[in-house]
């Protein structure tokens, strides 16, 4: 028979103390809840036309639309999106509201980090009293000056909460374990369950299926696959066996797809760069978690250094052995010390996903949101274990080490407070991102009211000049010279035109594509004063692309129809989405069915078909009707054909 794992001990945590702990939470990050939307928040939320079209009134209609439009996943997210839906209806656009609920959850996450920090200690160095050790370093890991980008940006509430349905589930898993070990019945149940909270959470982010890792992570560290019964340990390794093998599997069957240049189009790097990009990232992260300083944390890192091959740079090879060193001995003194060897694999575990060959980002602190326990725990661990001597001086060390932790979050949380002071902290520190120049230049044309005479237009004009002239830089500076000059009507846009239409090329990444998105929407909104000849070369360019996204082809048939009125331009680009968008996008179907509903064409029948076949959710059926309403006025012939019969 197994021996028996180490029992946590039967008391709660000092209530007193945690409460303590969450009030200072809630201070350390309530100087940043006036800031504003930033950077994902505006595709993702401020922009989703279902979230800026609910009303108390609509919410009958809308609700299941506004549950899957999410931008960020193929599945849509739909949990995530439902509390984003509160706030719309609660706060309408006030950021601060928003930034509120998610400190709630942060605040939650710190109580459940608690409660799992002090099962896990007991099983890493049982026979001891671990209750104020786990809220301290629940506390530590809840004000790390990491986690402001993921608390106050406001999209990463999917990281939050995910988040939460991992920790409850490892909590139920924990029960389960205890039951387990001391052969109760009921013990399998809890796994189960803890399973199923887990993917429950996949519906606010996918990171929560990292549930799974981090069981695994725990079973071989600390619970050892032992149970009374040796068929239950027989069983837990087997189980462990067979997901660690299946998700390899998946993983090297998945591997081929993405090392193929289409699955880059909208980076400028590619899979093999991407992961030479790791080992870097992931001692970056070790450092701002043991080491936090937060002038190196500046949000956008899209000027990170891409490495040629694993020797250029050469601290590209050698941040990749020490990983294997660091790897390799916490496999040798996994049994000394299981905390130890618990806490960096759970820290690596936490990466599976956004280090891997996926067309992620490099570098984004968020990722740390749940990975940094583990590192904090590892310590914790080493820590408890001081000889005497150090013991008695260590309690002052890490006072001021938390002190002064804290202390850099409370002014990293201020700096978020205000949206140009963070655009300045950004812009400053990370001078060659071409995110960190554009918010800037955003901040000061905003500022400016589009009013030459006011000094910040001139200051928008200068850092602009300076976004357009770094190497990895968009479209974005150019499109916003545009509209600063236009709505300012200096007439001197024409320059900002022809860098505009110069930098127009394929592959065309996502900023670039976003902001020809911008400007069409601009001018069907009647809110840029635009030289329509040179928005029409514009449009035609982008006709030639074949990067281009489905949805930017869609704004240039929107433009061609609704302004210009060239209705044979429009039908083409509404074409082009459709071939460009994903098989369940039933966005370019219902607008060219619009298109031809407008001419009374016959052929707009099998459109609207195909737009009921893609809207799997519904979400467009109100758009169907009328449609359908419309072609039956004006007398359209019925055609059930499918697209196939339009020229496809």
């Amino acid at each position: 028979m197994s021996a028996p794992a180490p029992r946590a001990a039967a008391s709660a945590p000092p209530s007193t103390l945690l409460a303590l702990a969450v009030l200072v939470v809630a201070a350390v990050f309530a100087a940043g809840l006036r800031g504003g939307f930033l950077f994902d928040d505006f595709p993702n939320l401020v922009d989703n036309p279902g979230l800026r079209a609910l009303t108390w009134t609509t919410l009958g209609e809308q609700w299941r639309e506004v549950l899957f439009s999410s931008r960020a996943s193929d599945l849509a997210r739909p949990l995530a999106m439902a509390s984003f839906m509160i706030d719309r209806l609660l706060f309408d656009w006030q950021p601060l509201g928003w930034k509120v609920h998610g400190l709630l959850w942060h605040l939650l996450n710190t109580a459940l980090v608690t409660l799992l920090a002090k099962r896990w200690l007991a099983l890493a160095l049982p026979g001891r009293d671990h209750a104020t050790t786990a809220v301290l370093l629940a506390l530590t890991w809840a004000t790390l000056p990491l986690q402001v980008s993921s608390v106050l940006y406001v999209v990463q509430r999917m990281e939050l909460m995910a988040a939460t349905a991992v920790l409850v589930g490892l909590l139920a898993y924990h029960r389960g374990r205890e039951a387990l070990t001391d052969g109760r019945a009921y013990a399998w149940p809890w796994l189960v369950g803890a399973g199923a909270i887990a993917l429950v959470g996949v519906g606010a982010k996918e990171s929560a299926v990292l549930f799974f890792a981090y069981v695994l992570v725990a079973e071989t560290t600390l619970y050892r696959f032992a149970a009374a019964n040796p068929r239950d340990a027989r069983m837990l390794r087997a189980l462990a066996g067979l997901g660690a093998f299946g998700a390899a599997a998946l993983a090297v069957a998945a591997a081929p797809a993405y090392f193929r240049d289409a699955a880059y189009a909208v980076r400028d790097y590619g899979a093999t760069e991407r992961l030479l990009t790791q080992p870097t990232a992931l001692w970056q992260y070790v450092e701002w978690i043991l080491l936090p300083r937060e002038s190196t944390m500046v949000f956008y890192y899209d000027d990170w250094s891409l490495p040629k091959n694993l020797l250029s740079p050469p601290s590209t090879a050698v941040a990749l052995g020490l990983w294997i060193v660091a790897v390799s001995a916490v496999v040798v003194v996994r049994r000394r010390q299981p905390g130890v060897a618990a806490g960096v694999l759970f820290f690596l575990a936490g990466h599976l996903i956004t280090s891997s060959y996926l067309p992620l980002e490099p570098v984004f602190e968020h990722r740390n949101y749940l990975p940094a326990f583990g590192l904090l725990f590892a310590a914790a661990t080493l820590i408890l274990q001081a000889p005497p001597a150090l013991a008695r001086a260590l309690p002052w060390a890490l006072g001021a080490w938390l002190l002064l932790s804290t202390g850099q979050t409370l002014l990293r949380a201020s700096h978020w407070g205000s949206p140009l002071r963070l655009a300045d902290a950004h812009a400053v520190r990370a001078p060659d991102s071409p995110r960190a120049c554009y918010d800037r230049a955003l901040l000061f044309t905003v500022a400016s009211g589009f009013d030459p005479a006011n000094p910040a237009f001139a200051a928008a004009d200068q850092e602009l000049e300076r976004c357009a002239a770094l190497p990895r830089g968009s479209l974005l500076a150019a499109q916003a010279g545009v509209i600063l000059h236009s709505r300012g009507n200096t007439g001197q846009a024409g320059p900002w035109w022809q860098r505009l239409e110069g930098g127009i090329r394929d592959p065309l990444f996502p900023a670039s594509a976003t902001a020809l998105i911008t400007l069409a929407r601009c001018r069907m909104e009647q809110t840029c004063p635009l030289d329509d000849e040179a928005l029409r070369r514009v449009a035609l360019r982008t006709a030639t692309l074949q990067s281009a996204p489905s949805e930017l082809h869609r704004a240039i048939g929107d433009l061609q129809w609704r302004v210009f009125g060239d209705l044979a331009s429009a039908e083409a680009a509404y074409r082009r989405a459709f071939y460009a968008a994903a098989a369940n996008d039933p966005a370019p179907s219902i607008a060219l069915a619009s298109l031809l509903a407008s001419q009374c064409s016959p052929e707009a029948r099998g459109w609207l078909q195909e737009t009921k076949r893609r809207d799997s959710g519904r979400k467009l059926e109100r758009d169907v009707d009328m449609l359908t309403e419309a072609l039956t006025r004006c007398g359209a012939v019925s055609a059930n054909s499918p697209p196939g019969s339009a020229g496809r």
